[in-house]
């Protein structure tokens, strides 16, 4: 099977260091991503950092043709997990009301400066 590289509209392929997803057969690898808008961090609370990391992976999904219901597995990293897994789990349900996918939480060092979160997931199209 032939790797697929999958951008959302308006990513520049020449600018890009990492692959925002991968697809390979019916599923997509997503990269994990740290709440960034416009190359800034957003807010300074988890509950703002982790929706706009969902978001992002959404915009991702969407270029590939697929969707959160199609979501398979996801991966979360917590700089401070102790104090912001309540508010990761807030932003969770927000996506995942019901029948969510697996998933792993787990405390981290975040390559990102600054970042809180970072996630990565699992879909198929």
């Amino acid at each position: 099977m032939e790797k697929q590289l999958i951008l959302p509209e308006g990513t520049d392929p020449d600018k890009i260091t990492i692959a925002p997803a991968v697809r390979i057969g019916d599923f997509l690898y997503l990269s994990g991503t740290a709440g960034f808008r416009e190359g800034k961090l957003t807010g300074d609370d988890i509950e703002t950092r982790a929706r706009q990391a969902m978001n992002n992976l959404g915009r991702v999904l969407e270029a590939a043709g697929s969707s959160w219901g199609k979501v398979v597995k996801v991966n979360c990293f917590l700089v401070y997990p102790q104090r912001d897994f309540g508010g990761w789990n807030k932003v969770w349900k927000e996506f995942f009301p019901k029948n969510p996918p697996a998933r792993t939480t787990v405390g981290a060092q975040i390559a990102a400066e600054g970042a809180l979160i970072e996630v990565e997931l699992i879909a198929t199209v």
